[in-house]
């Protein structure tokens, strides 16, 4: 037999097999008629949404968002001071490795999010000076390694904080943790 007509009946038996499984999986999940008829109407059970102490997972990290914080103006000590240009929230979180491989946690790939839908990025520079006693996110997770520190953001005055957005990595789709 011909190589081409081979590969060509291989790729179409695989074309032919992944249609007999989505029509099988769109059709064998109905129920009977009779069944639906009977049914009766059921609520829609509401989910709360993850908010702070819950934990969360975005990849290969989980979090847990402990606290947060936006009652302060300026960070640090005497001449290693950084002033806000409204005022800092800072977020008191720890980050767990979920995974098999070591990942660095990327303070810059975090977001708040106020009520009008503004994103707002973390101050890695006042990130320093509120983690300076501890070694949280400048080093890499191991697996199972957790770490807990604080993430920086510099917002209004007026400015209430409604949601985070956590990521592992830049690229990641993110989870969102409500802060209200």
């Amino acid at each position: 037999m011909n190589p081409l007509v081979a590969v060509l009946l291989a790729v179409g038996a695989v074309v032919v097999l992944f249609g007999v499984g989505a029509a099988a999986e769109r059709y064998g999940n109905k129920e009977p008629a009779a069944a639906a008829v009977t049914t009766a109407p059921t609520k829609k059970a509401t989910v709360k949404p993850p908010g702070i102490d819950d934990a969360v997972r975005d990849g290969q990290f989980e979090f847990i968002v402990s606290r947060v914080d936006c009652a302060q103006t300026s960070l640090g000590v005497e001449h290693l001071k950084r002033t806000a240009q409204g005022k800092f929230c800072v977020v008191s979180l720890s980050v767990r490795n979920i995974s098999d491989d070591s990942q660095y946690f990327l303070g810059h790939a975090q977001k708040a999010i106020d009520a009008a839908g503004t994103s707002y990025g973390n101050d890695e520079i006042a990130g320093v000076y509120v983690n300076r006693d501890t070694q949280t996110f400048l080093q890499k997770l191991g697996p199972g390694e957790r770490v807990v520190g604080k993430l920086v953001f510099d917002v209004p005055k007026a400015v209430t904080l409604t949601t985070l957005e956590l990521h592992d990595s830049l690229l990641s789709g993110g989870v969102e943790v409500k802060l209200r």
